[in-house]
């Protein structure tokens, strides 16, 4: 083991580690794919070739080229791709998972895909461990089905999703509406069995916390 002292804010002691089998850090089991730095002032880790952590209670496994750790708090991690125990994937240049709030947030290069929803870009998807719902938001595209929009909220508890407006898609017909508008999608396995503008006040209760 090496000792070494850096002095960001002010003197912290970093203890080097070589690689180790897979380690659980506050519910993540996490295997570095090299050394990591332990920052012994803060507890937090440095994995500076990344490695996998596996949240087996949230139901999800994150691969990343660097990862960032501070046990309980916050998962920070570069080039990573989140798999998904409902068979989604979603892979971006920046994903954070907040552990106390239960949320893992992607940004740059965002990409999300699963058995209904295909190569789905945006600015940012935030997937809700607790609740499952994956929500896009920021030039929302995907090409299965083709559509377009401003958010797309997707609850896998009832295989429906909300896309807001201004939004284009291409099923059946095809819809289309201004900003501020709302589509349902309703999916039947995985296909999408309907489209439904101005769906109701009752339909859209459950989405509106994560369309804010």
């Amino acid at each position: 083991m090496k000792f070494s002292r850096f002095l960001p804010f002010g003197v912290a002691l970093l203890l080097a580690l070589t690689p180790a089998q897979a380690v659980n850090f506050g519910g993540l089991n996490v295997t570095p794919r090299g050394a990591q730095n332990l920052n012994l002032e803060t507890g937090a880790t440095d994995m500076p070739q990344g490695g996998t952590a596996t949240d087996n209670k949230g139901g999800l496994t994150l691969s990343a080229s660097r990862m960032q750790l501070k046990p309980g708090e916050v998962l920070s991690a570069q080039g990573a791709t989140v798999k998904i125990k409902r068979g989604g994937t979603l892979s971006a240049a920046q994903v954070t998972y907040d552990l106390k709030a239960g949320t893992v947030t992607a940004t740059g290069n965002v990409s999300y895909s699963d058995a209904r929803l295909s190569s789905l870009t945006a600015s940012r998807v935030v997937l809700y461990v607790k609740s499952g719902f994956v929500v896009a938001s920021g030039s929302v595209k995907a090409s299965k089905p083709s559509l377009s929009g401003s958010t797309l909220a997707f609850d896998p508890n009832t295989m429906q999703a909300v896309l807001t407006g201004p939004f284009q898609i291409s099923h059946g017909q095809g819809a289309a509406g201004p900003a501020g508008s709302r589509l349902l999608m309703t999916f039947a396995g995985n296909t999408l069995l309907n489209a439904t503008p101005r769906p109701s006040a009752d339909d859209l209760a459950r989405f509106n916390p994560y369309l804010k």
